[in-house]
């Protein structure tokens, strides 16, 4: 289902993963060009700056084009239904796919605001469409499922980290609806069941990463997988169940008790540190850098309900705390130990599934000449005289 060319993503992979090596001088510059010449890779890919600018510049006539469209429309008022935005956002797509195909982009920009324009376009128009059926018990409902399912097929074809995202939220978003149709007894058990939801879909994900066939989607997966974690978090955060209790039954913030509230307090306080503990013992830098940010959130949580000392004070106690805390951590990792380290890592991730050193050897020899015939008798005949002065052997 996927757009892009499967040779070429996997000659981009191996392409990828050796660079590390090449950085690394475990192979040579020639070497990794007799790879990289073996392996074409016929995407357009420019770099950052460049890609921000085709971005921009292709939502602006993206924009121009469909106003003028909108423009030429006005004396027939189909820009004044739902089918209008729709309509565009199926040219824009088809403009989209077209340009994949002839261009063959591969995040450059171009496609990235196609991509993200004509999905807005589409799912702006059947919002609106579902707010004019005035379907007011599941409308928000029927709302998360679209945006959801849509990105969902964008994240298949075209395997966008931002498509992902959307998806993963929408999700969540419909699984919150959805459950609040359960009444009192719905907003009631909503963190717990929102903390199944997050937990379910973060085992899920991982689960479908370390399958190769998903080789494609690594980014779009780690992206998944930080927003489960990010909301499992936040389910059970003692502020945010605080405050959407607050909304829910019509309460001002004053009210900062909730029930069960020891519950949320401890897996606020308790769940980065499982984070922390678990990226330290897997090794996995994704649960370490989510559980000190959310360490931190944690501590702002606290914060809130809780003035131990004045906001001044605390904010230069922590900063020295931290401060001296990294200073002890680096000096101590400046020799790797217990596989942590604070030299910068190589990327060698999945090079342990490559016979790498039968790659670089068979395309390095591939273009070497072939040996020389050279004659299996190497002695006999010659003649020799003069004293050395002359002669031939």
């Amino acid at each position: 289902m996927i757009i892009y060319n499967k040779e070429w993503l996997n000659n981009l992979h191996i392409v990828d993963l050796l660079k590390a090596d090449q950085q690394a001088n475990r192979i040579t510059t020639a070497e990794f060009d007799n790879i990289k010449t073996a392996h074409p890779v016929g995407f357009y890919i420019p770099g950052i700056i460049v890609r921000v600018g085709l971005f921009i510049l292709t939502l602006i006539i993206a924009l121009f084009a469909t106003g003028l469209l909108s423009l030429l429309g006005l004396s027939t008022h189909l820009v004044d239904s739902p089918g209008w935005p729709i309509f565009l956002g199926i040219v824009c797509y088809a403009a989209l796919e077209y340009l994949m195909r002839e261009r063959h982009y591969f995040h450059s920009g171009v496609d990235n605001a196609l991509l993200y324009y004509s999905a807005c376009l589409f799912a702006g128009g059947c919002i609106w469409l579902i707010i004019d059926m005035h379907l007011n018990s599941v409308d928000t409902l029927l709302c998360a499922a679209l945006i959801c399912i849509l990105c969902t097929l964008l994240t298949f074809r075209f395997a966008d980290v931002v498509t992902t995202a959307a998806s993963c939220i929408a999700f969540f978003a419909f699984v919150y609806f959805a459950w609040a149709k359960a009444g009192q007894f719905g907003l009631a058990t909503m963190p717990f069941i929102m903390m199944m939801a997050a937990g379910g879909a973060y085992f899920f994900f991982n689960r479908i990463s370390s399958n190769k066939a998903s080789v494609n989607y690594t980014n779009c997966l780690i992206i998944a997988k930080i927003i489960s974690l990010i909301t499992l978090y936040a389910a059970g955060n003692y502020f945010v169940v605080n405050r959407l209790n607050n909304a829910l039954n019509g309460l001002d913030d004053s009210h900062t008790t909730i029930p069960f509230g020891y519950i949320f307090w401890l897996w606020t306080i308790l769940l980065p540190v499982v984070y922390v503990f678990i990226g330290i013992k897997k090794k996995n830098t994704m649960f370490l850098r989510i559980g000190m940010i959310l360490a931190a959130v944690s501590v702002a949580t606290f914060r809130n309900y809780y003035h131990l000392l004045p906001i001044e004070i605390m904010l230069t106690l922590s900063g020295m705390i931290l401060l001296a805390l990294s200073y002890t951590i680096i000096k101590y990792l400046k020799i790797p130990r217990i596989g942590f380290t604070y030299a910068e890592p190589d990327e060698t991730g999945t090079l342990d599934s490559l016979n790498i050193e039968g790659l670089v050897i068979g395309e390095t020899t591939s273009h070497l000449p072939p040996a020389a015939n050279l004659p299996t008798q190497r002695f006999g005949g010659g003649t020799g005289g003069g004293g050395g002065s002359s002669g031939d052997f």
